[in-house]
């Protein structure tokens, strides 16, 4: 039996954002963060993007309401960078935007953030120079509520990415080109197989993310690209959605107790795509937004935009695993029946 304060990942997830975030200690040093290159495995193929990583080489921090935020960020990478505090309220000299309230760090240089932390919420740091953050130059960042440490519940945190092995820059020189809405990042040579990238290795889950809790892996995704059909919502055709860095078809597995109360922390950190979080048969209950409360909000499927974030609290079915599962804006609208009932069975539901 595990307990709810007790949170294991699946044997492969070392390379993944842990779930459960490592806490700001309340002493005189502050907490080391540095922006560096970090390597993925997305779909069997190498690929290098930035990262912010504590010491022990993971992502992410936790505080809680009332402490003070003391962190050092070291700009590790061989050009300059920055990172904003999103969500949080910090002296605007120490808001991390560059040209606006403070400026790049270049190679090597550090600087230390001290602010309390008045409110708690779901948010996250990114950069905001340049294309940095297309290359995953972001992490969670979670304040906690004090009031809320009694808690029986388990928290896990879940950040979504898009990702595309071209150059950001050369995605961005198309969008202002003016290429065909919708098709820029495409291998138009593929015929109708958008679950391929430019070197014909077959992504799985090519537009949906994925954890699943309870142990069991949800199959990998299904290729479902319609030849010949413009798309409205999305401008980039990604090779990759990743949810904690990680694809459908190697997905994250969180361990939780059987009737566990979970707090799902939903992150968007796309650059350029619109979710739906699916969590099929389970029904869950909207409690926050971008770090705020809400009147809360039952269902089993929640939009989020660019940028936003969710708490959902839910209770994982006793002796079954339970897909959570972040759809790409407009996919399911873009599939005949008999396509969506595939994709459907493809992403792991249990009924």
């Amino acid at each position: 039996m595990i307990t709810r304060r007790r949170l294991l990942s699946g044997a492969a997830a070392t390379a993944a954002l842990a779930t459960a975030l490592p806490r700001l200690a309340r002493a005189a040093a502050p907490a080391e963060l540095t922006v560096a290159t970090r390597s993925l495995d997305i779909g069997g193929k190498a690929a290098t993007v930035f990262g912010i990583l504590r010491p022990d080489g993971g992502q992410g921090l936790r505080a809680i309401s009332g402490d003070d935020f003391r962190v050092r960020l070291t700009n590790g990478l061989s050009e300059p960078s920055l990172v904003h505090w999103h969500g949080l309220t910090p002296p605007w000299r120490q808001d991390g935007v560059p040209g606006v309230s403070q400026d790049p760090l270049p190679p090597g240089a550090a600087y230390d953030y001290a602010f309390p932390l008045a409110r708690p919420g779901t948010n996250w740091m990114h950069s905001h120079l340049g294309l940095q953050e297309q290359q995953l130059l972001a992490a969670p960042l979670i304040v906690a509520d004090p009031a809320e440490a009694g808690l029986d519940e388990q928290e896990v945190v879940l950040m979504l990415h898009d990702f595309s092995f071209r150059d950001p820059a050369e995605i961005m020189a198309g969008l202002r080109g003016g290429q065909g809405h919708g098709m820029v990042g495409m291998d138009h040579g593929s015929q109708g197989m958008a679950g391929m990238d430019h070197s014909g290795h077959d992504m799985g889950g090519h537009d949906m993310s994925g954890m699943s809790m309870g142990g069991a892996k949800p199959m990998p995704g299904m290729q479902h690209d319609m030849p010949g059909m413009a798309m409205d919502l999305n401008d980039v055709e990604y090779d990759a959605y990743l949810a904690n860095d990680r694809t459908l078809a190697d997905p994250e597995v969180v361990r939780v107790e059987r009737g566990g109360r979970v707090r799902l922390r939903i992150i968007n950190g796309a650059a350029a795509t619109n979710f739906h979080i699916d969590l099929g048969t389970a029904e869950g209950t909207l409690v926050a937004v971008d770090g705020m409360p809400v009147a809360p909000v039952a269902g089993s499927r929640f939009p989020i935009a660019i940028a936003q974030r969710l708490d959902i609290r839910l209770t994982v079915p006793a002796g079954g695993a339970l897909p959570v599962l972040a759809l790409r804006e407009g996919q399911l609208q873009r599939l005949l029946p008999s396509h969506a009932q595939r994709l459907r069975y493809a992403a792991g539901f249990q009924r």
